[in-house]
C-alpha cells in the first residue's frame, strides 16, 4: 500500500501531517476538500489562486492524480487540522508529472514542501512511475535548489511560459530499472 510512506514531522516546533487526500467518503469529502484546497491556493497565489474549487473537485476525482495534503494541528481545537500545503501530481503510463506544489506563507521554510514532493515521488515509484518531471519558474531560487537537493536535475527550459514571461526551469528524474541497475545503467 502506497500510504506505508505517510509520515508525520516536526520541524522549527510545528507538527505535520503529510498524507494523500481522503477521497473515499463520497462528493462531500470531495467537495470540503476542494473547498480547503482553493482557500490555500487563493492564500499562495493571490489575488485570485491558480485553481477553482471546481477545478480541485476534477483533480481529487480524476484516477490520474495523486494529491498531497500537508495539515497541522489547529491550536486549542482538539481534532481539528488546517491545511498547510498542497501537492498533486498526475501519472500517464510510466510518467509522473508535479502539476502543483503549494505552501501557505506561514508555513513555508519548514520543509513543508519538500515532505511533500518526496511523498509524491515515492508513491510515483511505488506505483510504476520510471520518470517524474516538473517545470518551476527561473526566478524560484528556493524551490529550484530543493528540486536539486532531492536529486532531480534540471533538462530544459520553457521559454516565456508563464503569463508574465518568465521561464520555466524543467526537472526530471528517472528511476533506474532492475534490470539497467544489474547492468550499471541508468
Amino acid at each position: 500500500m502506497a500510504g506505508a510512506l505517510c509520515f508525520c514531522l516536526v520541524a522549527f516546533a510545528m507538527k505535520l501531517d503529510v498524507r494523500p487526500f481522503d477521497t473515499i467518503g463520497g462528493l462531500g469529502v470531495v467537495q470540503a476538500h476542494a473547498v480547503a484546497a482553493q482557500k490555500l491556493d487563493l492564500a499562495c497565489f493571490p489575488p485570485h489562486g491558480l485553481w477553482s474549487t471546481a477545478q480541485f473537485v476534477e483533480e481529487f476525482q480524476n484516477k490520474r492524480t495523486t494529491a498531497i495534503g500537508a495539515w497541522r494541528p489547529v491550536a486549542g481545537d482538539g481534532n481539528a487540522e488546517e491545511l498547510v500545503g498542497m501537492a498533486f501530481t498526475s501519472t500517464v503510463l510510466d510518467e509522473t508529472a508535479l502539476t502543483s506544489i503549494a505552501v501557505h506563507p506561514s508555513a513555508r521554510r519548514r520543509g513543508v514542501a519538500e515532505a511533500m514532493l518526496r511523498e509524491c515521488m515515492a508513491r510515483a515509484h511505488e506505483a510504476g512511475a520510471v520518470r517524474f518531471t516538473l517545470e518551476v519558474r527561473n526566478d524560484n531560487v528556493a524551490a529550484r535548489a530543493m528540486y536539486a537537493k532531492l536529486g532531480l536535475g534540471c533538462v530544459g527550459r520553457r521559454k516565456r511560459y508563464y503569463s508574465d514571461g518568465e521561464d520555466a526551469m524543467i526537472f526530471d528524474w528517472a528511476w533506474k530499472s532492475e534490470a539497467n541497475a544489474r547492468h550499471g545503467d541508468s
